[in-house]
């Protein structure tokens, strides 16, 4: 199975954080600790995986190709097609990369760092998330803004939830699996819930909107179509508590992941800068010398 990455820039170039869901400088305090969350998690991918690949865009391509030299196996360049949407739907270029997928693949974020392969059952499984995030507080507060704000709203949405009596949603920081149609019409489904309310959007927070149409659409059109969802991670909390758990790299954790509110924290932002220099100096100090050379 192969890994893919994926990069819109549009929202990482965003001029300010205005909101805590913004993704300017990928989420993380400054843009050198983005482009070493870069580095680190593809480099990482590539010492277990033969196939790792790229969607991007024409700026993405020359930050991570062109100057960091990251070594992608394959890089497809079209997420450009997208810069019409609002930066604040982050998850926009993921969905896109998910689309044009025709084989089985597993999409990691950029803030994730793998210390060993993931296990051959997942990567058999036909659908594959990070892990289920069931009764997350903040997901009936954003699905109340859009019932009240939005033209359209699937209807999956509200058969899950009157199913399970909350909100299950899932993770999808990794992503993937077998079952390529699948993601054929999620895909669809989830430009076609953006679409319908783009004229909507200035009235919700955009931020936590990829949430739904991303991770809980995603888990609503798997219960309806009877499928199975295979967690990497069996159970968490809303706060991912140890899931950035650094200090015990390598040897006792061997994956993390950076989520949300753990970029905004200086401690992980030093030490994801020490692991990038402990682990493959020639890629810290390139980024430190584009940086001061103002090549990026």
């Amino acid at each position: 199975m192969k890994i893919i990455q994926s990069f819109w820039t549009k929202p990482t170039f965003k001029n300010n954080k205005i909101n805590s869901t913004d993704r300017n400088k990928g989420g993380w305090l400054t843009k050198k600790h983005n482009y070493m969350s870069w580095a680190l998690s593809c480099l990482q991918l590539r010492k277990f995986y033969e196939k790792v690949e790229l969607v991007t865009d024409e700026k993405g391509y020359d930050i991570l190709i062109n100057k960091l030299k990251l070594p992608y196996t394959n890089v497809t360049v079209v997420l450009d097609e997208l810069n019409h949407y609002h930066p604040d739907l982050w998850a926009v270029g993921k969905l896109h990369a998910y689309k044009i997928q025709t084989e089985p693949f597993i999409h990691i974020d950029s803030d994730i760092y793998i210390y060993k392969p993931f296990p051959s059952s997942l990567e058999t499984s036909s659908l594959i998330v990070q892990n289920f995030e069931k009764g997350f507080f903040f997901y009936d507060k954003v699905f109340n803004e859009l019932k009240e704000n939005f033209d359209y709203v699937p209807q999956a949405l509200f058969d899950s939830i009157e199913k399970n009596n909350k909100i299950i949603s899932v993770n999808a920081g990794l992503f993937g699996g077998n079952d390529i149609e699948f993601f054929k019409e999620y895909t669809h489904c989830a430009f076609e819930f953006i679409d319908r309310n783009i004229s909507h959007l200035e009235k919700i927070d955009i931020g936590m909107f990829n949430t739904v149409y991303e991770q809980f659409l995603f888990n609503a059109l798997a219960e309806k179509s009877n499928k199975t969802v295979n967690p990497f991670i069996s159970d968490i909390n809303p706060s991912f508590d140890g899931i950035a758990n650094f200090t015990q790299v390598p040897n006792t954790v061997s994956f993390i992941h950076t989520v949300g509110f753990y970029k905004g924290l200086p401690t992980i932002n030093e030490i994801l800068e020490h692991r990038l220099l402990n682990d493959f100096p020639e890629y810290y100090y390139e980024i430190i010398n584009l940086l001061r050379t103002k090549q990026l």
